[in-house]
């Protein structure tokens, strides 16, 4: 348990360190090539298009991810899988730290277009890739160390990252995220879910139990 504490510890400071040189590097060397993109986008914007991105976009909220781990970690710990919720739990509540804190640390306006959602603070990474990608991926983990059926752990694998593609691709659109910021995010979110399956031990099947034990 303390390993796996420094693991953990070593490994969001990493993190942190990783997102923002990646940060930094990046708006140095590319600096506001992608505004032109983003203006594109945002002069195809359709009614039917906004009203789907905004409801999309709830997939990758706090408001939304937060409750929905509360409620994963309550069943998991019900079914006997303490790894699997701990995993859960630290994996969205290490990725919201490692956004807010690379946010801050890289300090990149948000586009230069309309928002067609209310947003504060900085654009690099984006918050929502990065929570969708550590919640939806870590309920896949745990999915599969629990012993789930490869059919099963498949589908759910399909289904994450399709949701977090849309959760991404529906930041863009509104406005409120460059493409970079989407791709850093899914990135961070996801690595860091992986890295706290494999320091937990989460991504190790369960043995079956013997019939009658």
């Amino acid at each position: 348990m303390r390993r796996a504490a420094v693991l953990l510890l070593a490994g969001l400071a990493a993190f942190l360190l990783i997102g923002w040189a990646a940060g930094e590097l990046w708006t140095s060397a590319i600096g506001s090539s992608e505004a032109a993109l983003m203006r594109e986008v945002a002069a195809q914007r359709s009614q039917a298009a906004t009203d789907l991105a905004r409801i999309v976009t709830w997939a990758g909220s706090a408001f939304v991810l937060v409750p929905l781990a509360l409620l994963s970690c309550a069943l998991l710990l019900r079914s006997g899988l303490r790894t699997q919720a701990a995993a859960v739990a630290l994996s969205l509540g290490g990725a919201m730290l490692i956004s807010d804190a690379v946010k801050g640390l890289v300090a990149r306006p948000r586009p230069a277009v309309e928002h067609l959602q209310s947003v504060g603070g900085f654009s690099f990474p984006s918050g929502h890739a990065t929570q969708a990608s550590a919640f939806w991926l870590s309920l896949v983990f745990a999915a599969a160390s629990a012993g789930a059926p490869a059919t099963l752990t498949r589908l759910m694998a399909a289904a994450a990252a399709l949701i977090i593609v849309l959760v991404g691709l529906s930041r863009i659109y509104l406005g409120v995220h460059y493409p970079s910021d989407v791709v850093a995010g899914i990135l961070l979110g996801g690595g860091w879910a992986a890295y706290v399956a494999v320091c937990v031990g989460s991504l190790a099947p369960r043995s079956p139990r013997r019939e009658g034990s």
